[in-house]
């Protein structure tokens, strides 16, 4: 709210109103001390407010990590739910964690890593294909987060032979074979990266259509 003191006059005497210009500053150190309540401006933070109202927000400075304005609510680094549950009340979710890369015999050379030691697969859902009969096009998983899943699609009109196995050290849990292969358009195999017990994850495959097991 608006904070009022006394103005002093062109006229006035400066000595006369010595305790009219104390007033002053007292109200004006009040407020300022009120204000640095919420606002310090030596650490730079904001603290213990009841209420933030504004029509835009962004959180970062070089690398923006939280937009949010009239058009837009965009997360851009990670985000964690450490309790509690996230719930989409008369909404959904939409994944849209495609692969730019298709993953067949021209785009990538056989054994094909998909993630790395100590870097988890990226992308929860990946393309595949293989226009070469003679030859398998081979893609290694790596282990993964738990809980994460990645979907595999066969999304070319080819017959070549895609075949998913676990990195050498974390084989897939599969009943009855350690690879699933994919040949023909519109097979899937679907994996969820679950805990073996010891906070390491491994890939099992949960569903698919038209794979085989080996």
């Amino acid at each position: 709210m608006p904070i009022s003191v006394t103005q002093i006059l062109g006229t006035d005497s400066l000595s006369g109103s010595r305790l009219v210009l104390n007033d002053n500053f007292n109200i004006v150190a009040s407020e300022i001390n009120a204000i640095e309540n919420y606002f310090n401006p030596t650490a730079g933070t904001i603290t213990n407010l009841n209420d933030v109202r504004t029509e835009a927000l962004r959180v970062g400075l070089n690398t923006v990590l939280l937009d949010i304005n009239a058009a837009v609510f965009d997360i851009l680094t990670t985000v964690r739910i450490n309790n509690g549950d996230l719930r989409l009340n008369n909404g959904g979710l939409v994944r849209n964690d495609i692969d730019p890369l298709v993953l067949n015999d021209l785009n990538v050379i056989s054994p094909y890593s998909i993630g790395s030691t100590g870097a988890v697969p990226p992308y929860t859902m990946e393309r595949v294909g293989n226009s070469d009969i003679a030859t398998p096009l081979n893609l290694e998983l790596h282990e993964g987060l738990i809980g994460q899943e990645i979907f595999f699609v066969y999304s070319q009109a080819t017959t070549g032979e895609v075949i998913i196995q676990g990195f050498s050290g974390n084989p897939l849990i599969l009943p009855g074979g350690t690879t699933v292969t994919l040949d023909a358009q519109g097979q899937t195999a679907h994996f969820v990266c679950v805990d073996d017990g010891t906070g390491n994850g491994d890939w099992y495959l949960v569903g698919g259509v038209g794979y085989t097991i080996a």
